[in-house]
């Protein structure tokens, strides 16, 4: 089956890049496009996936794209994105069109968020189901969102819980699973922790949720491995 993929057709760059911003933080493959055609080429190519539209782009022609869209492939579900003032009836017509739902463009992200993955629920509950869990490359840490459980691979290959992890710790192993490898800056970590309040907090939190968490992760704890002067990867002892 071909890759997932949420893709985001918009014309406010700051919207867009707000919105790759939040989605990426759960580690999903997303396309962000200003041009329709773009985003059909690339609808009927990968076949897979749920996609944001704003009306501000095709504004009179949304009917006509989203049957378009919904002709190249029958595995997407498509999104009405609009400001607040879009009337009753082009919300209406959109939706008899085959759009599957309507979100305002200042819709929280973590609602947002949340509103995906119940549409990747309902279009691919298997698949929804699997991005649920994360794993390390070499299979010693994996997590369950939808559980909010962590677990270690311990002697004869059993699991065992990771116990005691926070929230805030159970969410930053959840991005050192989902980016294995990469070097995430501390700015990165405290900004996705803190929900868009991470002014409001010192940086030198990061540090201390690290060494907590490498702690809780027993024999694994190497494997989140400093960067000097950046922060902190996932990487293989």
């Amino acid at each position: 089956m071909s890759q997932l993929t949420f893709w985001i057709l918009g014309s406010d760059p700051l919207r867009l890049r707000r919105w790759e911003t939040a989605l990426s933080r759960e580690g999903w493959h997303l396309s962000t496009q200003a041009r329709f055609d773009a985003l059909y080429a690339e609808v009927a190519r990968e076949r897979f996936g749920i996609i944001l539209l704003d009306w501000n782009v095709l504004k009179q022609k949304i009917p006509e794209g989203i049957r378009r869209l919904k002709s190249a492939s029958t595995g997407i579900s498509v999104i009405l994105t609009s400001d607040s003032d879009l009337t009753a009836d082009c919300v209406i017509e959109a939706l008899d069109s085959g759009c599957d739902d309507h979100f305002i463009h200042d819709i929280d992200d973590r609602l947002l968020a949340a509103k995906l993955k119940a549409h990747l629920r309902r279009i691919l509950p298997s698949l929804a189901s699997a991005l649920d869990v994360l794993k390390s490359p070499g299979g010693e840490i994996k997590l369950d969102r939808s559980r909010q459980e962590a677990w270690v691979k311990g002697t004869r290959t059993r699991w065992t819980p990771a116990t005691g992890l926070t929230p805030t710790e159970f969410h930053i192993l959840a991005l050192f699973l989902e980016q294995p490898g990469k070097v995430l800056e501390r700015a990165f970590i405290l900004d996705a922790v803190a929900k868009g309040k991470a002014v409001d907090i010192r940086p030198g939190t990061v540090d201390k949720h690290i060494e907590s968490l490498r702690r809780k992760l027993g024999r694994y704890a190497s494997m989140i491995r400093s960067v000097y002067g950046v922060g902190y990867a996932l990487r293989e002892n």
